[in-house]
This record gives structure tokens, sequence and C-alpha cells, in this order.
């Protein structure tokens, strides 16, 4: 079942997969603006085998109504948006699947809403936009000792020391940008770099669709709120939570995961060896059956 939920002048794509006894699961997806059309392709299928998951397309992203540019928008925005269509499907209480810094938006909710959820399930998060750039910019440190780029290791260097999270995570963009295609080893660890590629030229949606993303990313930066840390507030979590990290991921640097873990007993980690910052594509077996596994005892 597809269909949008009009939300303050805008229209919100979802999807729903899985029978409505099962346990519900809301996916939030990363970028910030990629959309949830790759999820659904890759995982819906499986998961909705003994889960009912619900995809949306962020607020102006993909299939959902664009952004304009002199629209006021932020992340509290996307909040509120999760919140309503809970209220609209009907569904008393959910889980919630985030992956990358759909993570960072699932904390959000959960502390906004905390009644409301029944579960945090998170795929390569981020929680901390300055602790992400400095490990991306890492691993991009490895890349360019492989291209023999010894000024922009120089560069690395000297950007990672930055601990001003919006300047450092905008020098790390300017070091995936510089990248091109080799930036792609920083996310995917198997030889299959361009799978996502794929299913944008497969998919029956408009090129002008997947450019949303651009307004929706920007406006986030542009209000500043998406970098601010969390690491601080997980503490205030009580509900269970599953961190599913690809052991060459580079989002989830080793600081974040410390910060997750911390000895609490409501969390677990658990690590895909084959995998990069998408494990459901790189290990997907592996990746429906830990979730199954999870929320089996939750």
């Amino acid at each position: 079942m597809s269909g949008y939920i009009t939300i303050r002048n805008k229209r919100i794509y979802y999807e729903v997969h899985g029978d409505a006894d099962l346990p519900v699961s809301l996916y939030l997806h990363g970028g910030p603006g990629v959309g949830s059309y790759d999820f659904i392709e890759q995982q819906a299928k499986e998961l909705s085998k003994f889960m009912r998951v619900i995809a949306i397309d962020q607020r102006g992203v993909l299939r959902s109504d664009p952004i304009e540019d002199k629209e006021s928008f932020g992340l509290l925005d996307l909040v509120e948006d999760c919140e309503t269509i809970r209220k609209q499907l009907g569904i008393e209480k959910w889980g919630i699947i985030g992956h990358s810094i759909g993570g960072y938006l699932a904390v959000h909710y959960q502390l906004k809403y905390p009644e409301q959820v029944t579960y945090l399930l998170f795929e390569c998060p981020t929680f901390d936009l300055g602790s992400s750039a400095r490990s991306l910019i890492t691993g991009a440190v490895q890349q360019y000792e492989r291209l023999g780029k010894d000024g922009m290791i120089k560069e690395c260097l000297i950007a990672s020391k930055i601990t001003d999270t919006k300047k450092v995570w905008e020098k790390c963009i300017e070091f995936l940008i510089d990248l091109g295609e080799n930036k792609d080893n920083l996310y995917v660890h198997g030889e299959d770099k361009h799978f996502f590629d794929r299913l944008v030229e497969k998919s029956d949606i408009p090129e002008v669709n997947w450019k949303r993303a651009f307004n929706h990313q920007q406006k986030l930066y542009q209000e500043g709120k998406i970098f601010e840390s969390l690491l601080t507030k997980l503490d205030s979590i009580t509900c269970p939570m599953l961190l599913m990290k690809g052991k060459y991921d580079w989002v989830t640097g080793d600081d974040q995961l410390l910060s997750f873990t911390n000895g609490k007993s409501n969390r677990k980690v658990v690590v895909f060896n084959q995998s990069g910052h998408f494990p459901r594509v790189e290990e997907p077996k592996m990746y429906a059956r830990t979730i199954k596994d999870f929320i089996s005892v939750n």
C-alpha cells in the first residue's frame, strides 16, 4: 500500500509493507534527502514477513512535495511529520529503523515522543556529524594515500583537527567531492560500488525528483540544528536499542560506537564483517535475521 499524507500543506509519500497484526517499524532514510526507494527495493519484502514496515520519503524528498527556495524548514519539521503520520495511520506505538542521518532523526523523535517508541534500530548511524566527518576524513586519507596525493593528505590531517562541527563537516564534503568515484570506497566494502545508481536508473521516478534532496539538505545545514551532538542524550533513552555497524563503515566512528555502548543493558551492537555503510545491501540476509532476532525478544 502506498499514498500521501498532507501535513502543513505538503504531501508526504509513504508505503506500508506487511500485515496489520505484525509489529510496526518506521524507516527513516539517510542522506540527508536520499529517500526510501532503495530501502524498499532491498529489504521491504523480507522484513515484511515479520514486521509491518512504514517507509516515508521525508518532507521535500523524492516522491514527497518539494521544498521551495524561500520556504521555512528544519529538523523539527521532520520530527512532527513522523508523529502526524503515526496518528494518521492509526498506529499506537512503533519501532524506528534509522539509517545514517536517519538514526539522528530517530533519536530526536524518541526524545520528543518516548512513549510512542518501542525500540530503536540503527544502521550505521551518526549521532554527531562532527565525529562522522572526522572519521570520514580519516578514510579519505587512506584513499589519498592510495592515489599518491600527498598534498591532499596534509589538508585532511589539518581538517581533522577542526573542532567546529559545521566547519569540519563542510571540509569533509569538499574531500568527498574531490575524491569523485573513489569516495564510494568509503561507503561500500564489496566490488559492487554502484548498486544505488542502478536502482535510480531502473526506477520510474523522474530525475527532477531525485534532485529534490538538495533543498532538503541545504536547509537543514542552514538551520544548523543538525550539527548538535546527541551523544550525551543517548543515556536518557531507556527503550531497547540495536546498532548495526558495517566493519568498514566510516560514518559511525569508534567514539560514537563507544558512547552508544557505554555498558548499558538496553543496547546491543552487531558488526557486519563484510559491509561498509550499507549492511542491508552487502549482507541482506544477516541484516533481516538480525532485526528479526532483536524484535522477537523486545
